[in-house]
């Protein structure tokens, strides 16, 4: 007990004039244990089910989705739960501890480097291996020598993951594949109709610029929904031409200021531990191309990367690392 106060004394001599501190405190040791008793702590286990590749739409909340997207036009749809309100919650209660020798993750959020380094046959982090980008992608990204297609730095944009993508599933064709966009994310770097904006809007965030009154809420959603329907456009091209059963998903949803019920607050963006609906609500939305690809197991390889880099690039995102 004598350990826990002196623990507890020393985070708040540390951090006790960060009011984001508090917040985070807050969500996580009270609202967070309250709504999940009144919303349930339980979600889907994505890697338990029927799937030859996964899209990863990241904070994509089901009823944006269903806003945005024709849900008619897949085979299947429906909403499930994820298990995580957060990325880094979400892969540590999904991947750490486990070993998925017959999957391949490439994605476009650094987080799964530092979650599940040794979790896949292989981790093709954009964010940090330029090997896996042709010159082509590499010089859509600017030229930048690490291979990130980036909008000023701060995200990869969907077209340069999806081409990285098609190289692994060449490379290894009888592999699942996780394919984690950063989009909807923010900052808004896309048009609906699938081309890139002239310049990144990253003034469209549901976490401080919502919060402090910087923007509206519908501003910010239909920023979100460009950014979506910007994705989306890259994934079911891709869809297409890796075939197979494809699930299009997100790791969580997002807070656009909704009342966190029965606190006297509003929840913004998608913190650790908040199980509120609209944060845990996610699509499921399944299409078939083609033929199943027979899957067969491979050996699971530790992905190595340098942590104070992937920490500088989380917090090129907006993340507390």
């Amino acid at each position: 007990m004598l350990d826990k106060i002196r623990y507890a004394a020393s985070e708040i001599a540390a951090n006790g004039d960060d009011p984001y501190w508090w917040r985070l405190r807050f969500s996580s040791r009270i609202a967070g244990p309250i709504l999940g008793k009144i919303h349930g702590n339980s979600g889907i286990d994505f890697m338990d089910e029927d799937w030859d590749n996964l899209f990863l739409l990241d904070a994509c909340r089901a009823d944006l989705f269903e806003e945005c997207i024709d849900t008619e036009q897949f085979d299947e749809y429906r909403r499930v739960h994820s298990i995580g309100c957060s990325s880094p919650e979400w892969m540590e209660k999904t991947f750490d501890g486990a070993a998925y020798p017959d999957t391949v993750y490439v994605t476009a959020n650094p987080w799964i480097s530092k979650i599940a380094p040794d979790s896949f046959l292989k981790i093709v982090n954009l964010w940090v291996e330029s090997g896996e980008l042709s010159e082509k992608e590499i010089k859509n990204a600017g030229g930048a020598i690490d291979g990130v297609g980036v909008s000023g730095g701060v995200t990869i944009h969907p077209d340069t993951l999806s081409d990285a993508a098609r190289s692994v599933h060449e490379r290894y064709p009888n592999k699942r594949i996780i394919v984690h966009y950063f989009q909807p994310h923010a900052p808004v770097v896309g048009n609906a109709d699938g081309t890139p904006r002239a310049d990144t809007d990253d003034g469209l965030h549901p976490g401080d610029d919502l919060k402090a009154g910087n923007v509206t809420r519908e501003e910010v959603w239909e920023g979100y929904k460009d950014n979506l329907q910007y994705a989306f456009h890259y994934a079911q091209d891709l869809a297409e031409d890796l075939e197979g059963r494809t699930v299009f998903s997100a790791d969580h949803g997002e807070l656009f200021g909704e009342r966190l019920w029965p606190f006297p607050l509003r929840g913004y963006a998608h913190p650790d531990g908040v199980r509120h609906p609209r944060l845990t609500e996610v699509p499921w939305a399944v299409t078939e191309v083609g033929s199943r690809r027979r899957i067969v197991d491979g050996e699971i390889s530790r992905h190595e990367s340098d942590e104070g880099e992937i920490d500088n690039r989380l917090r090129d995102l907006g993340y507390r690392v």
